[in-house]
């Protein structure tokens, strides 16, 4: 009976081990754990706002399929991330911010894409999440309901800013040239480790650092422009107008800076964040350079765009000093030399980057007269530009060029003429003489119609015995000049048997008279009975400009 029972009381426990078994419930599942590798500790000190964080999870009974995070409790994102930069925004010298993020697994039923939006159940009403308060994702327990969380205390970091003065054009200069008038443009590149759309502002001075004038942080490009004084004035109130680009602005900025004519002048430039933090001030021109600001003395320019060595920009100089201009008198004119230090592809040291602006604008405010002198095309760019605006304001010019047997490749001399005078088509797409020989005339008839002809008197090659100086120096490659419909010839070239006796157009006016185009060197056609005096005289005559 005791064998029996022992057998019956085996039997009875594996039976009931077994039906237990079938009864039994699956294990939970287990929620995931979060963390972040960033911990506010000592270590952790104070960090920009370019901010790299990492977080992970684990999950005990799966795997962590994504996260949700949030700076504020109020809005909560989901990433399938486990990293990335956030740029924090600053709002003053020091900022913190809060972070938390909790990891989601696989059990995860809700489908959602990265960046959406993830609600919670705001319990009590207050706008945040609170402990306690769940999320709407399903099901309940596939979230990590205690978020990791860290501080990130933020230190501002001050901006910087250096000039960029890119050109407007290939060859011009990267800052400010040593000698303008009071018309003069500045560009700049300025940066924020804690993001460039923190920087709010720019502060520019003139000279005096105690005297600053507020840009928005927007613009990187401005014009300083001072046009309201008189011969007697040393200083002058510059208005300060900034752009979004390269041109001039529409509307000046608060204040006026002081702006010194026939003087040296330093202008300075400083960066502010949203912070109140300052860069570095920063100066053009540098340490040791010097930029001049030259008053204009009237309202005739003398554009030296001359690159051959003769007397030519003295020979003319000594003819305006002897004219009498209407509200000018005699000897009160500008030059500015385009060719000072100019080698090629590099220009002239005195043309500014932006000619659109500081040569431009300069013709179109302080003068109303121009008399141009090239002997090639490279700047008919700043021409093509400036003249044509100068027109439009009233200016009236007299443009005399020469150009080389060939010109840059590609470049279209004639379309760049027509831009810039308006008065020609076109140009002869080669020299249509070689040599031109001392004797040769330009006449004011065409030979093969005389009925057609203008008043200015007959120009003639010069000789050595004419022009001892240059007279002996050679003249060659002249053009024919096609004229628009809006302009008459005034000159041809006289026939001879080196250009096989064709006479062809080397002069053209508008038919309003305010542009005289030339092709070929003034100076160098005072031969003969010296006219060509007289006829800079008859142009600045029928402008209006003398008495």
């Amino acid at each position: 009976m005791k064998v029996k029972l022992s057998l019956f009381l085996v039997i009875s426990l594996i039976i009931y081990g077994c039906v237990k078994s079938k009864v039994s419930e699956p294990y939970p599942n287990s929620k995931p754990e979060t963390y972040i590798s960033l911990f506010p500790d000592s270590s952790l000190g104070e960090s920009t706002s370019n901010l790299h964080i990492h977080w992970w999870g684990t999950d005990k009974d799966g795997w962590v399929v994504g996260y949700v995070f949030s700076f504020d409790k109020k809005n909560w994102f989901w990433t399938f991330k486990n990293d990335s930069v956030f740029k924090l925004p600053i709002f003053g010298p020091d900022t913190t911010y809060d972070f938390w993020v909790f990891a989601v697994d696989n059990t995860l039923k809700t489908k959602l894409e990265e960046g959406a939006k993830v609600n919670f159940i705001d319990k009590n009403g207050n706008g945040l999440w609170d402990e306690g308060e769940g999320f709407e994702i399903l099901p309940d327990d596939c979230y990590d309901d205690t978020p990791a969380s860290s501080r990130f205390p933020i230190k501002n970091t001050p901006p910087s800013v250096e000039f960029a003065m890119t050109g407007e054009f290939t060859g011009t200069r990267l800052d400010v040239p040593d000698t303008t008038f009071p018309i003069v443009s500045f560009q700049w590149i300025a940066t924020d480790i804690d993001g460039d759309n923190t920087i709010s502002e720019f502060w520019v001075a003139l000279n005096d650092t105690t005297n600053w004038v507020v840009v928005p942080g927007q613009f990187r490009f401005l014009t300083l422009l001072a046009d309201n004084f008189s011969q007697s004035d040393s200083v002058a109130d510059a208005r300060v107008i900034p752009s979004s680009t390269q041109t001039l602005g529409r509307v000046p900025v608060q204040g006026t800076l002081k702006m010194r004519l026939n003087a040296d002048n330093v202008f300075y430039l400083k960066a502010r964040d949203v912070a109140g933090a300052f860069s570095t001030t920063i100066r053009m021109p540098s340490e040791g350079k010097k930029w001049f600001v030259k008053r204009p003395k009237g309202n005739l320019l003398i554009v030296a765009d001359y690159g051959v060595a003769d007397n030519s920009i003295n020979f003319y100089k000594s003819i305006f000093d002897t004219l009498n201009f209407v509200t000018l008198g005699r000897g009160n004119y500008d030059v500015w030399d385009l060719r000072v230090g100019a080698r090629y592809p590099r220009r002239g040291s005195l043309v500014p980057p932006f000619p659109r602006v500081d040569f431009a604008e300069v013709l179109a405010k302080f003068y109303k007269y121009v008399f141009w002198i090239s002997s090639d095309e490279m700047n008919f760019d700043i021409a093509a530009i400036s003249l044509p605006k100068f027109k439009s304001v009233g200016g009236k010019t007299l443009f005399s060029f020469i150009l080389p047997q060939s010109t840059a490749p590609d470049f279209n001399v004639g379309k760049a003429l027509s831009d810039l005078s308006g008065v020609v088509d076109s140009v002869s797409s080669s020299p249509l003489t070689g040599f031109v020989p001392s004797g040769t005339r330009i006449l004011n008839y065409n030979p093969s119609n005389p009925s057609e002809s203008s008043n200015y008197p007959v120009l003639v090659r010069d000789s050595p015995s004419d022009n001892p100086v240059d007279g002996g120096k050679i003249v060659a490659f002249l053009r024919a000049l096609y004229p628009s419909v809006n302009a008459r010839p005034i000159y041809w070239l006289e026939p001879q048997s080196a250009w096989g006796n064709r006479s062809f157009t080397v002069g053209v006016e508008s038919n309003d008279g305010n542009f005289v185009l030339v092709g070929f060197p003034i100076y160098r056609f005072n031969g003969g009975t010296k006219n060509a005096g007289e006829f800079i005289y008859k142009v600045f005559k029928n402008f209006g400009a003398i008495n």
